[in-house]
């Protein structure tokens, strides 16, 4: 192949990483061969990490046991190849998907004397799902854990009599492979595909119907399952499912042969019959290995007949991968993560967790690159990146994996922002629509990446028609497309779509968006500045400040925040987060010593609650017609906390930030960051109200902007916030940050430097 400009010059892990990334891109679609199982690039050797002092490990990480009437979702599952859902059985599992494999209806529910026993309790691990169940003196326990990097699912069901007499019964299973290779590249949008009657579509509703009746009597039927094949293999202890339109193949193996293992032709059952003295245990395990050809039935018998390895590698390969992460040059990333040391209880758990929640959404394995980063699932966007989430952990991509970052950004930059907002890594086709989002988002990706590799060659490269200088000023100008008449605001629309969705008066020229094309502004000058165009410089200076001062016209005065003007001149209150946040981030240096206080008493009254935090005011006048948990009044996107402790931080309330930021702890008890956390029961509307991961509005149990809870305590707490001239490492260096540690191997271009926070404030140190 030819070697394309951008490489020479390139050595070592760099250049590989770019090539990989180039050979990604450019495959095509028909060559790539998904023989087994397994599917995707070869990996490089692992290289054996312990984990760094100070460091959590993982089972320090995860929940805490959920009785199953507080949980609106259950335990989900990642294994940077797939994801799934269990349900509320002690079997099941739904939603499982990794492209182009997709799953409808259920794998099977567990039966004790013909009856569906669900779950009391459940607890999730990042390598594991745990749910529970004690009936008529039967305690039950299912671990589910994925074959690590591989398309496996692992059941270890365990069964006690935990009564003084012995206990006798029967126990069987279902077995439904209900899975279909989907190559269609509409298959894998954001709501992407799943089989079913009729042919692949999206099936939401359907799927959640079952998975809520699944204990039902008559339980729910696999409508289509003459579309499967079903056959008991020779062995007695594995069913070979085939789907009869795709080449798709499930194949259910157990570690021991169940007592009798039948099918209809279409799906299969085993049974056990049990006698248990008390206190005597037993145990069932098997797996479930999907894919294509002949592969799958290998990988299926051999996970089976190394049950006890195959179920502790997928932990210990998983800490492996969190270990790597703190690593530099641990032979997976191409850069690493800080090592956070602190004896500050909720700092850490927070920012560790927030390092999970981006791993659980890395994916290594889809066809047009070997880093992509999910914006959030279950049930969505299993192949899917999107602009704005990415945004809210630039500081991580850019440390982890900055080639990586560096195709992410040549790639975006050449899309459609008007008609795209993510981007289906399985299909290779961004889509979607406008996000008025988009343009100062990609700029602050962009941008990050420049400030933490130092890359500065790059600006000079040709991306399309244009350098990357150049498309760096395109987003900065584009608010320009939209200037009112009196050329004073940028109104971007009437379409809520375009901005929050849901809040359907947050449309035109609203405070924050105006306020963060002031801040890109800013720093094209400074960067003209430092590559000596200063005429360039004094322009898009002159143009920011000129914006700036258009923006206070819209600051309902004394109250703390913002509103938006329409195009009749009316303008109406947004109380609402995203305007603190962009306002805050981009403008605090303009604002009046009152207006930050103003501002910093709005969130803190009417936001920031004991355990979370409310997007959006009860008071808003659209609060009863927002009604979803993520940008709503009654909980929050995972990323709105973070951007609001960075907003506080702009303002000057360092304290404010660091107390609401330890307050977040308490949502992080039910598992990883979520794209919605809700404040739910009879206290939803109070300051200490409880907080849960949410269902409504089809939520995504875990959400890439929850990384950002990671990425606030290195750019705002620890300061790695570098100038886009090169010139300062640290930001706000003399202000003390209310905590004491250490920041260690935080990379800045080629060097490593730890960055200590103390009483007095921030120093660094090259190591």
């Amino acid at each position: 192949m030819v070697i394309p400009s951008q490489m020479k010059g390139m050595t070592g892990k760099a250049f590989l990483i770019t090539l990989v990334v180039l050979l990604a891109v450019t495959t095509s679609s028909n060559a790539r061969a998904e023989a087994s199982s397994k599917s995707g690039p070869s990996l490089p050797a692992p290289v054996s990490c312990p984990l760094p002092p100070g460091v959590p490990t993982l089972d320090d990480l995860a929940s805490d046991w959920k009785p199953r009437t507080e949980l609106e979702q259950f335990p989900s599952l990642d294994n940077f190849n797939g994801q799934m859902l269990v349900n509320k059985d002690l079997a099941s599992v739904s939603w499982l998907a990794s492209p182009p494999f997709s799953q409808e209806f259920h794998s099977g529910a567990l039966k004790v004397n013909g009856k569906v026993p669900v779950a009391d309790k459940f607890r999730w691990f990042p390598y594991q799902a745990v749910r529970t169940s004690v009936r008529d003196g039967l305690a039950i326990e299912t671990v589910n854990r994925m074959v690590f990097d591989a398309r496996g699912v692992l059941w270890r069901i365990t069964f006690s009599n935990v009564q003084a007499g012995v206990l006798s019964g029967q126990l069987s299973l279902d077995l439904i492979g209900a899975i279909s290779k989907l190559t269609e590249p509409s298959s894998w949008d954001w709501a992407y595909a799943q089989p079913g009657p009729g042919g692949p579509k999206r099936r939401y509703e359907e799927t959640e119907a079952i998975r809520a009746a699944i204990d039902a009597t008559p339980p729910p039927r696999l409508e289509d399952a003459a579309d499967y094949r079903a056959t008991v293999a020779k062995s007695g202890a594995a069913l070979v499912v085939g789907d009869t339109k795709t080449p798709a193949q499930t194949v259910f193996a157990f570690a021991h042969k169940p007592a009798s293992l039948t099918s209809d032709g279409h799906v299969g059952v085993a049974t056990w019959s049990f006698r248990l003295a008390p206190g005597e245990t037993n145990s069932i395990e098997f797996v479930m290995a999907f894919g294509e050809g002949a592969g799958v039935m290998t990988d299926a018998a051999r996970w089976a007949a190394q049950f006890d390895a195959v179920f502790a590698d997928a932990k210990r390969l998983w800490e492996e991968r969190y270990a790597q992460v703190f690593t530099p040059h641990n032979g997976f990333f191409e850069g690493n993560l800080p090592v956070l040391q602190t004896d500050d209880p909720a700092l850490r758990r927070n920012y560790y967790l927030g390092v999970v929640t981006m791993l659980l959404m890395l994916r290594d394995q889809l066809p047009y690159s070997p880093r992509v980063f999910l914006a959030g699932g279950p049930r969505y966007g299993a192949s899917v990146q999107f602009i704005w989430d990415t945004g809210m952990m630039d500081t991580l991509f850019a440390l982890l994996e900055p080639q990586a970052m560096r195709a992410y950004v040549i790639k975006t930059l050449q899309w459609d922002l008007e008609k795209c907002l993510a981007f289906d890594y399985y299909g290779n086709r961004a889509f979607g629509y406008r996000y008025v989002a988009n343009y100062p988002m990609l700029f602050r990706i962009a941008t990050t990446y420049l400030k933490v590799t130092r890359d500065y060659a790059f600006l000079d490269q040709k991306i399309g028609d244009k350098t990357f200088l150049e498309h760096l000023d395109r987003l900065a100008l584009n608010y320009q497309k939209y200037l009112m008449p009196d050329g004073g605001l940028a109104d971007f629309g009437g379409d809520p779509n375009h901005f929050l969705e849901c809040v359907p008066t947050y449309i035109h020229a609203t405070a924050g968006f105006n306020a963060a094309y002031v801040s890109m502004l800013r720093e094209m000058a400074q960067l003209h500045d430092s590559l000596g165009h200063h005429e360039l410089a004094a322009q898009r200076r002159a143009a920011a400040d000129k914006l700036a001062k258009a923006i206070p016209q819209l600051y309902a005065r004394g109250k703390g925040f913002w509103q938006s003007r329409y195009p009749d001149g009316r303008q109406f209150d947004m109380r609402h987060c995203l305007d603190f946040q962009f306002v805050a981030q981009s403008i605090a240096q303009d604002l009046s010593p009152d207006t930050r206080r103003e501002m910093r008493d709005f969130v803190t009254r009417e936001l920031l609650m004991k355990n979370w935090m409310r997007a959006q005011s009860l008071q808003d006048p659209a609060a009863e017609r927002s009604d979803r948990p993520d940008h709503g009044p009654m909980g929050a996107y995972a990323g709105w906390p973070p951007e609001t402790v960075d907003g506080l931080c702009h303002l000057g309330y360092w304290q404010d930030a660091l107390d609401f930021y330890r307050r977040c702890e308490a949502a992080t008890h039910e598992g990883a960051f979520s794209q919605g956390h809700e404040f739910y029961g009879p206290k939803k509307r109070d300051y200490d109200a409880p907080v849960r991961i949410a269902n409504a509005g089809t939520t995504c149990r875990e959400a890439l902007c929850g990384a950002g809870f990671a990425d606030v305590v290195i750019r705002a707490f620890f300061g790695f916030r570098p100038a886009l001239n090169n010139q300062a490492m640290l930001w706000a260096s003399k202000q003390p940050r209310g905590f004491s540690g250490q920041l260690r191997h935080v990379r800045w271009g080629e060097a490593l430097f730890t960055i200590t926070s103390r009483p007095d404030g921030l120093s660094a140190e090259k190591e």
